[in-house]
């Protein structure tokens, strides 16, 4: 693994936590309570984008091929029809009537987040990729399977890899853990990749109702 030259200071990589959202930049991390559209020119974030509304995301078959033992930590995108659901029932039911399946509880309890990026994104601005940061590290491992990043074999092989490209990592904010962090560096690392051409895109191309791209990059 080469160290990134040159570093793009208007690049972020995103990743949701307790205390809302680490953001990893080659100047650190740091942890906001709210998302905003000017923490880069392009933003790579671990969340769902484009939303699907009459079948299953493509992009999330083939990203959980691509991690293989790994891809029980991609769930199926939540269709556009379930965001507002205000409960698991009703979000469950909506989910089944637009694509002819059901949602897991994890992927309930994450619509207030992908509705506050579907709420950022606007006609004329769009900063925002979608990276999945499992994807990230297998394609940054050569393809070798990592530990869970919850077991101390995992998190160490993720630092390890992370300080390869960045250097020295920075302490872990307040309101964000340690894998929140790797994760984000990771989410980072694709989006460096993304801006040179050099990145893995899993999708048919295909775009939600609003024009958003329903893809995964690494």
């Amino acid at each position: 693994m080469e160290p990134l030259r040159d570093l793009d200071q208007r690049l972020a990589g995103v990743d949701g936590c307790r205390g809302g959202w680490v953001v990893a930049t080659e100047r650190g991390a740091a942890v906001l309570a709210r998302l905003n559209v000017d923490i880069g020119t392009t933003i790579g974030i671990d969340m769902p984008l484009g939303l699907p509304s009459t079948a299953p995301r493509v992009s999330d078959r083939e990203a959980r091929a691509y991690l293989g033992p790994r891809r029980s930590t991609i769930f199926p995108t939540p269709p556009r029809a379930c965001l507002h659901a205000v409960d698991y029932p009703t979000a469950l039911a909506a989910s089944r009537a637009a694509v002819g399946s059901g949602l897991s509880i994890q992927a309930f309890h994450l619509l207030p987040k992908i509705r506050e990026l579907d709420l950022l994104v606007t006609d004329d601005r769009n900063p925002f990729i979608e990276v999945h940061p499992e994807c990230s590290f297998l394609t940054m491992n050569d393809l070798e399977h990592l530990p869970p990043k919850a077991t101390h074999a995992g998190a160490m092989r993720r630092a390890e890899l992370l300080r390869a490209v960045f250097g020295t990592l920075p302490a872990v904010p307040r309101g964000a853990k340690l894998d929140d962090v790797h994760d984000a560096y990771a989410v980072l690392w694709s989006t460096h990749r993304y801006v040179r051409g050099e990145h893995l895109t899993f999708g048919d191309d295909s775009l939600d109702e609003r024009g958003l791209p329903m893809r995964v990059i690494c």
